[in-house]
């Protein structure tokens, strides 16, 4: 298979796992930015700073495994390209939640008694 192919391919899946966490994620993490940022802006501007890092993190660990691998079958560097995919997600996703959790509260049991 040619290099640059693969290499396109590796971008794409790395593309569309980012595109759909992001599908799934958008309106809750839009919610959640609404309570917590003082005005829209500020949401605006962390929703669409998520997005970029989300699309980024999985992107950048892909092309950096690609480097530094070489297998014969191409089978097994897409396998690893979606692997390395998913663990730029799990980063990712573990930094944003880690960052907003800080400012999330829980709703704390109330002390009477019914």
């Amino acid at each position: 298979m040619n290099a640059y192919f693969l290499l396109f391919v590796e971008s794409l899946t790395s593309i569309a796992v980012s595109l759909s966490v992001l599908y799934v994620l958008s309106r809750p993490l839009m919610n959640t930015l609404a309570r917590i940022c003082p005005d829209e802006q500020s949401a605006a501007f962390w929703a669409s700073y998520t997005k970029v890092m989300l699309m980024i993190a999985p992107l950048l660990l892909v092309l950096t495994v690609d480097m530094f691998t070489h297998f014969t079958d191409p089978r097994d560097t897409l396998r690893l390209a979606l692997m390395a995919a998913l663990a730029g997600i799990l980063i990712a996703l573990h930094s944003i939640g880690k960052r907003l959790g800080q400012f999330v509260t829980t709703p704390k049991k109330g002390g009477s008694a019914s």
